[in-house]
């Protein structure tokens, strides 16, 4: 979700990044999480009705009345929140409370392709508390490093000089290291190599700025530029690639699942056109299921999230 900066984002981010980080430390996990999910919970009621960007850009791709409408939109603003400050409570997220938040679905997938030697990239989307997969794995065992792209570019002086900067430090706490995707890749390369984990974003560096090769492709109703970074990055290192996602849980808050690999080591040779489409496709149908859990509902129009029409 965006949102514009000005006096009022930054008092805001100030009772955030301050009495409500330390609230949130001091609480258990699962009430840390109820405590973010309230934020979203307050953030809607507050707008009062205003919501007719989110609900025409659901029209875009359900059919669906203006009561779920509603509650899509709720539990957007609720995800929003837990996705951008639950690095605050990763510190004491460990094994006893990924057992009790977490489940898990496709482990084998992983621990399959791992055992191949050749390293593994997990793709995933802008979808879900994206962070949670990382930090959870990691504390499991797993050897993980993240491709990211953080930015303070567009933010004010104290939303550079409070989030961002208090955010690059916990995320410096995040037991699994976040490569800038602008650096020299080298070793991301080399951890593949070594039989590491690597997750890499499947749907763009949710900024404005296009890292890498990209190509339009049919989503959502829309054409949408996707990269073909991760496609990428298998076809030269040899690495498997697995699809990603964490989405709402039944038993516990959150279930995080692992895919059967996009390009299978054995059989035919798959084009980095082909690979990236099966992508798009598993994101497209986890946002049809889990709608409130796509992170940029409020630009999915054209010339925003989607391509210009020529």
């Amino acid at each position: 979700m965006v949102t514009k900066e000005g006096i009022v984002r930054d008092i805001l981010r100030l009772i955030v990044w301050y009495p409500l980080r330390w609230t949130t430390q001091m609480l258990p996990v699962a009430a840390g999480i109820r405590l973010l999910n309230k934020m979203g919970e307050v953030h809607f009621a507050l707008l009062k009705g205003k919501t007719e960007t989110l609900r025409e850009n659901l029209s875009r791709f359900m059919d669906i009345d203006d009561a779920k409408k509603t509650e899509i939109i709720r539990d957007y603003l609720k995800n929003h929140y837990v996705d951008r400050l639950i690095i605050f409570i990763f510190p004491k997220f460990h094994t006893r409370q990924i057992e009790q938040t977490l489940d898990f679905e496709g482990l084998e997938n992983l621990d399959a392709a791992l055992a191949k030697g050749k390293g593994v990239i997990l793709v995933h989307g802008h979808f879900g508390p994206v962070h949670i997969p990382l930090v959870a794995l990691a504390r499991l065992g797993y050897r993980m490093k993240q491709i990211g792209l953080p930015s303070d570019e567009g933010l004010s002086w104290i939303g550079r000089r409070v989030a961002f900067r208090l955010r690059l430090r916990y995320e410096a706490k995040i037991p699994a290291e976040i490569v800038n995707a602008e650096s020299f890749l080298r070793p991301i390369f080399l951890w593949l190599r070594a039989g590491g984990i690597v997750m890499a974003t499947g749907d763009g560096s949710g900024t404005e700025k296009h890292v890498g090769r990209h190509e339009v492709f049919d989503f959502l109703g829309h054409k949408v530029l996707f990269p073909l970074g991760p496609a990428i990055l298998a076809e030269k290192t040899g690495a498997e690639i697995l699809p990603l996602f964490i989405t709402p849980g039944q038993r516990k808050p959150y279930k995080i699942i692992i895919g059967a690999p996009l390009a299978p080591l054995s059989g035919p040779r798959h084009s980095i056109h082909t690979v990236t489409e099966r992508f798009i496709r598993e994101l497209e149908g986890k946002i049809r299921a889990h709608p409130a859990c796509m992170h940029f509902l409020d630009r999915f129009k054209e010339g925003q999230y989607a391509v210009k029409p020529d």
